[in-house]
């Protein structure tokens, strides 16, 4: 009954919160798609020359510094904000700043600098996700829709993703990677895939749906290209190395620099454009402006030839780098697409795959993947942003071999490499760490009535471990309610050995302390006794309160130790008590 009642709940929280969040969230990133691409972008286009776009990164960075400035705005990060409130909900998404923000990021990308909606979209949906639970929480009339801020949030996130990307599933689906390496934040999966789906529905209503590489072929699996893929993994690991290291050096740069901050917002933008000049005189288009999803497509179709996709590979990786380490505000999934799509098509010019293009899908998901620090999301959405299913298989292998080379970088600074509970630091918890070592114990020859002395009378203990008198081995477990199946009479003749529990259970003192618990709550006695494995011999004791003291411990170490760029709990060991037991062989 208890279980059914908390399905209804969540059931109650995703249908009646999840998915008119979703909707909302949809609608305002159709809002914010076409301010961004029809009232800027667009019109630039329509109205300058290919040689007068290359100079709007100038200023698009200057109006980006100037309301950043003005309005105080502490960090520039949108998407990494999410992972950051999800990880601190205490802190959560700074409501004050969040119209500058946005201010700033229709600046960075309307005027042509290398990031992408999907950041902006992530960061709008968890924003106005989080906002809207943060106040339905508040008013006790409804608490039918009350539920926990970060999961909200990151149902909104997924919404963000979903209709910028016209894709629900991978939406969803890097909504709950984006907080850890190495994990997901499954709790959200429910209230995402919903949200996603209704985010998707109503931003088709108001904006275009056609999906983001619309192919004319059908993929059909070949081996060959299974075995090539993981060359392209590898090189996708590698470039997202070179990539990150390029960004955080220019961010360590800028950040150096004593020069006043609207004037590196200006060097930002200069470098940005002769960049696109740069890449204007060699293409004959500005290929490093904006996102890149038209150049990304003609990638795909196999417009250039291998060395002017080499240098697209890399001027758009230098553009990204700063364009973000310059201080500009928006996403960079699909910059990263660009220049796996750039990497990808190299290695279509190269390696000959049985489908041109193949290996330019797959750069995608190969360099996306190792940058996000990701296995899933980038494969599915190449699937969902061709509409060929088949792939999300070449997908994974270059995004899984990608992000083992990777090596755990990751281009968010707040995302975890694994979730953490007082459960998972209970289990890195030795026993050997907590048991108690002073033991009281029985000798098998002892009488029933000195037991009952020593166990009661000396020591407040229920019960003692049996142990042999010369070796210390573990005999087997007596306690004093096993006394009532021998008369009183006979307890002055009678040996515990008679009575004693042989088959009693015990653990080694490398084993965990949620082993620990586990067969002490599934045991018959109140004490697991801690015995080495190659002597059989006694050397320790755990009782209930040892347990609980390490599960407080391990709460405090959680609520201490975690931080966003923790990678890891430290466990330290506190001693054990000293009071209660104390060896009397």
């Amino acid at each position: 009954m208890q279980n059914l009642s908390e399905h209804f709940r969540i059931a109650r929280h995703v249908f009646l919160v999840a998915a008119p969040v979703g909707a909302i969230v949809g609608a305002a990133i159709a809002g914010y798609d076409y301010i961004v691409n029809v009232l800027l972008w667009e019109q630039f286009t329509h109205r300058f020359s290919p040689l007068v776009l290359c100079l709007l990164p100038i200023v698009g960075m200057l109006i980006t510094g100037l309301i950043l400035t003005l309005f105080r705005v502490k960090s520039s990060s949108m998407a990494d904000e999410v992972v950051l409130a999800y990880h601190r909900p205490e802190t959560g998404i700074d409501y004050g700043s969040a119209i500058p923000k946005f201010s700033a990021s229709v600046a960075t990308m309307g005027f042509g600098g290398s990031a992408g909606m999907e950041g902006a979209s992530k960061w709008v949906g968890g924003t106005i996700a989080s906002f809207l639970q943060w106040r339905i929480n508040k008013v006790k009339k409804l608490k039918l829709f009350h539920g926990r801020v970060e999961t909200t949030m990151l149902a909104g996130a997924a919404a963000g993703i979903a209709a910028i990307f016209k894709a629900p599933l991978t939406g969803a689906i890097m909504g709950i990677e984006s907080p850890y390496k190495h994990d997901l934040a499954h709790e959200s999966l429910i209230h995402g895939l919903v949200a996603a789906s209704t985010s998707y529905a109503t931003f088709i209503c108001f904006r275009p749906s056609q999906p983001y590489f619309p192919v004319t072929f059908t993929y059909h699996l070949q081996a060959r290209d299974l075995l090539l893929c993981i060359p392209v993994g590898i090189i996708g690991g590698l470039l997202s190395h070179l990539f990150l290291w390029t960004l955080r050096r220019i961010k360590l740069g800028w950040k150096r620099s004593a020069a006043p901050t609207m004037v590196k917002y200006l060097v930002g933008g200069i470098l940005l454009a002769a960049l696109a000049l740069a890449g204007f005189f060699v293409v004959s288009e500005p290929v490093t402006l904006q996102a890149g999803l038209p150049v990304a497509n003609a990638l795909l179709t196999g417009k250039y030839t291998l060395w002017i996709c080499i240098f697209i590979l890399f001027a758009k990786l230098l553009a990204t780098a700063l364009t973000f380490g310059s201080g500009g505000v928006g996403g960079l999934f699909v910059p990263s697409a660009t220049i796996g799509a750039a990497m990808g098509a190299a290695c279509d010019l190269a390696l000959q795959p049985s489908q041109p293009g193949l290996f330019t899908l797959v750069g995608i998901a190969a360099f996306t993947g190792a940058s996000y620090n990701s296995l899933l999301f980038a494969a599915v959405f190449i699937a969902e942003a061709t509409g060929s299913p088949a792939l999300v298989v070449p997908g994974l292998v270059a995004s899984c071999t990608s992000f083992l080379v990777s090596a755990g970088i990751s281009n968010s600074e707040s995302q975890r490499h694994r979730r953490y509970s007082d459960e998972a630091v209970l289990a890195r918890m030795a026993c050997r760490d907590w048991m108690t070592t002073r033991i009281v114990v029985a000798h098998p020859s002892d009488r029933l009535a000195d037991f009952m002395e020593r166990s009661l009378i000396e020591h407040p203990f229920q019960g003692l471990p049996v142990v042999e008198p010369k070796t210390g081995g573990f005999l087997g477990f007596t306690e004093l309610k096993s006394l009532k199946s021998v008369p009183r009479r006979d307890w002055a003749t009678t040996e515990l050995s008679e009575i004693m529990d042989h088959t009693a259970r015990t653990i080694c003192p490398t084993h965990s302390m949620a082993e620990a618990e586990a067969l002490l709550a599934g045991g018959h006695h109140n004490y697991l006794p801690v015995v080495n494995p190659r002597t059989d011999q006694l050397i320790g004791i755990l009782s209930a309160t040892d347990i609980l003291r390490a599960r407080h411990h391990a709460q405090r170490l959680l609520e201490e130790q975690q931080s966003p760029n923790l990678g890891e709990v430290r466990l330290v060991a506190v001693p054990h008590a000293q009071a209660g037991t104390e060896r009397t062989d």
